[in-house]
């Protein structure tokens, strides 16, 4: 909470080391909902790290940061795909960030992948004669609108 108003907590904790505190939990988390609740948690303190642009510089310089961040809003189906996916459009948002992925080119397919798997369920729930849920079909459509979004900045740059 204190990362969401304070930019001098947020200068304190990176120099305490937080950030690779934090991808390394990321990383070890289970499925479990009580660990998903952390998860989010720690995406959204990197998020709120990220919001100054040279404590973004660090994140995007910590060794697997990107790729981490990336995997996340792969695997991640509740509200931990929409932290991660502001996480990565504010990487995006650089240069350097963009760099970081554009080295990967198997995060960049796997981000097309998942746009096109968004699009292909959208197009499947069309053709399907019974209505979906309407909170899983707006749950869909943001989801996609959040992929294109970032693929859209990786490839704009």
């Amino acid at each position: 909470m204190a990362t969401g108003h304070s930019q001098k907590c947020c200068e304190e904790l990176v120099a305490a080391g937080a950030i690779d505190t934090l991808l390394r939990l990321i990383q070890t988390v289970s499925r479990s909902i009580p660990d998903q609740e952390v998860l989010k948690h720690a995406l959204s303190t990197l998020r709120n790290l990220a919001r100054y642009p040279h404590l973004l510089q660090v994140l995007i310089q910590s060794r697997g940061s990107v790729q981490i961040i990336v995997l996340e809003l792969l695997r991640n189906k509740n509200e931990g795909y929409f932290v991660a996916s502001e996480l990565l459009r504010k990487v995006c948002s650089t240069r350097t960030g963009v760099e970081a992925i554009l080295k990967s080119p198997a995060l960049l397919k796997r981000l097309y992948g998942l746009v096109v798997d968004h699009k292909r369920k959208g197009i499947y729930e069309k053709r399907n004669h019974r209505a979906p849920n309407l909170v899983i079909k707006e749950n869909r459509e943001r989801r996609l609108k959040e992929a294109a979004e970032i693929v859209k900045l990786i490839t704009s740059a």
